[in-house]
Order: structure tokens, then sequence, then C-alpha cells
């Protein structure tokens, strides 16, 4: 009888074995099916799901049109109610009406960022509806939010919009240079922040999940090259914005910014932590210096600084990715292998 060669098993696993197990061992995102290659960037998650088709994203994208279209409308009636029942049926409604959509009341911050908001639970439905998944378990490649990344993103924008304010407060030639003088605080001020503060963490997550999460995995899902899926939604996201031409410039800058970001880093927490910070600033600032919100124009020096901001904001990112070690898939232990550069 013929004596067959001995099989042996090395200790631990070669290169090449690594490699190989690392493009088949199952994502451990629970909101995935083991089966499915774990996605290896941010925009083509839709794309590596199992029931995914080319028509789906279009789906997606129409169905949180379709929900956020008739969540105003629900919004818009509940705030007519809320006015019917404050002003009584001979209440002003024409001025109650330019209060709605004037910033610089509490009526207008809080119809404002609330009809913002809504756009992610649009999100979360419309992808429910067609993927059998919460938006909310693609907000990064490990499945949901990384507290501890937003938590270390949020300190870090919150040190640079410290600095690029001192420099509005010291050199703008605006309203925001009144601050030199002294702030005035009233109840109106104190109610506009508390809104403020209350709902633009809110706001903000929800313009990152739509116009980058969203969008960027609804490109992602035609088109492999990151940069589509970053450059793609800018416009739409810029023309969400009622700016003069400077001020389009820096949202778009911002928009590609935070989209590179979110390729970087494998989720939106930079995107999200750096909108909530700029927002509370840019707000915050304008009640404190009584300036008008509804203004679609600032000084040069705050427009500046308003570009310099995310730019530093996105270099301390990628060193802090770099320092970590970047993305990469958790696996069994002694199949370790970091991912190349290009896989991550």
């Amino acid at each position: 009888m013929r004596n067959l060669p001995r099989r042996t098993l090395s200790p631990t696993p070669t290169a090449t074995q690594s490699a190989a197990l690392i493009t088949t061992q199952p994502d451990l995102n629970p909101h995935i099916d083991g089966s499915v290659e774990p996605p290896r960037r941010y925009h083509r998650q839709f794309a590596e799901l199992p029931n995914n088709r080319w028509f789906n994203p279009i789906l997606v994208a129409l169905l949180t049109l379709a929900f956020y279209l008739i969540a105003v409308l629900v919004l818009f009636v509940g705030f007519f109610v809320w006015a019917l029942l404050a002003f009584g049926a001979d209440g002003d409604f024409n001025a109650w009406s330019d209060r709605l959509i004037d910033m610089n009341t509490t009526t207008g911050v809080l119809f404002g960022l609330i009809n913002v908001i809504v756009m992610w639970p649009a999100a979360e439905l419309a992808t429910l509806c067609i993927y059998r998944r919460w938006f909310s378990s693609m907000i990064s490649l490990r499945g949901g939010m990384r507290l501890r990344r937003l938590g270390r993103y949020l300190l870090a924008g919150t040190a640079v919009w410290v600095v690029c304010a001192l420099v509005m407060v010291l050199f703008s030639d605006g309203a925001i240079g009144s601050l030199t003088s002294g702030i005035k605080w009233d109840q109106h001020v104190l109610t506009m922040l508390i809104a403020i503060v209350l709902l633009v963490p809110f706001q903000a997550t929800a313009e990152e999940i739509v116009f980058r999460g969203l969008a960027m995995n609804i490109t992602g899902s035609w088109l492999r090259h990151p940069a589509w899926a970053v450059l793609i939604p800018v416009p739409i996201f810029v023309v969400g914005h009622v700016y003069d031409l400077p001020g389009l410039i820096d949202v778009g800058i911002f928009a590609v910014i935070v989209g590179v970001l979110t390729i970087i880093t494998g989720g939106l927490e930079a995107g999200i932590a750096f909108h909530i910070v700029n927002n509370v600033f840019a707000f915050g600032l304008g009640v404190l210096a009584g300036a008008d919100l509804n203004a679609t124009s600032a000084p040069t020096i705050e427009v500046v600084m308003s570009i310099v901001a995310p730019i530093v904001f996105a270099v301390i990112v990628v060193f802090d990715e770099r320092r970590r070690g970047g993305t990469t898939p958790r696996l069994p232990k002694g199949f370790e292998a970091p991912l190349s550069a290009a896989d991550r």
C-alpha cells in the first residue's frame, strides 16, 4: 500500500493565507449577512449587499424624497396647529408665516433646523424598505457610529473653530467683530442658543447621512472610484444653501473635504463632528453678535476662516488616522494581517 504524504499545518498562517482569509472572512458587522465580502470602501456598501440591484439605489433616492416631503408637510401642519392654538383663529397668520422662514426668530430656527432633521428618518425608512436594514447600520464600515472617534473629532473640531472664532472676533468688520464690545443677554438670545445647541447636532448629522452617506453609496453602487462618490453629490449639497458666490465656494470646499474624510476614515464621524461644531459656532456667534442669520453674504475674513477651518481639521484627522493605523476589519486571532494601503 502506497504511503500518502502527511499533511501538516503551520502554526501561523503565511502572508498568502492571511491575504486570502481577509477576502473570505465574513464581516463582523451584525447588520450585514455573513456571506457578504466585507466592504473595503465606504461608498461601496450598497454595491456589496447581496440583494442589491442596479435600480435599488434609485428607489432609495426616490423613497427618501417622498418620505421627506411627507415629513415636511406634517411638520408644517404641526406648526400651523401650534400657531392656531397660540394666536387663535383671528391671529395674523401672514406675520406668522414670515416668522416661520425668518432664522432671526425662535420659530424660524426651530422650523428651519427640524425641516433638515427629518431628512434623517426619511433616509432610514427608505433604506429599510429597499435593503431591509436601517441606514444607521452603515454610518461606518464597523457598523453604526464609532462614538470614540466622534468624540475625538468633536474635540479637534472645537479646538480649530475656537482659534478661527477668535480671529474673526478680532479682525472681522461685520457683526461678529462687535462681540469685542460685549454681549447683550436677553430671553431671546438664551432661547435661540438653547435651540441651536439642542437641535444642530441632529441637523448636522442628518445632512451628513443624506448628502455624504446616502448620496455617496448611491453613486458608489454604480461607479467604483471614490472620486465620483465624493464629487457628484457636491453640487446637490451646494444648491441646498442660499449664499453668494464666495459662500457657495466655501460650501463646496467643505463638501469635498468631508467627503474625502469619509473615504479615508471609513465612516461619517469626521464629517458629522465638524459639521456640528461648524454650525454651532456659526449660529451661536451670529446670535451673540446680533447678526442677520438670513444673510447670504459675510465679510471676507469670516469666509476665509470658514474655508481654513475644515482644511486644518482635515489635516488633523488624516494624521490621527495614520497614527492609529487606518481602518481595518477585525479578524480572528492569528490572522490580524493589516490591509494594504490600497485596500483601506
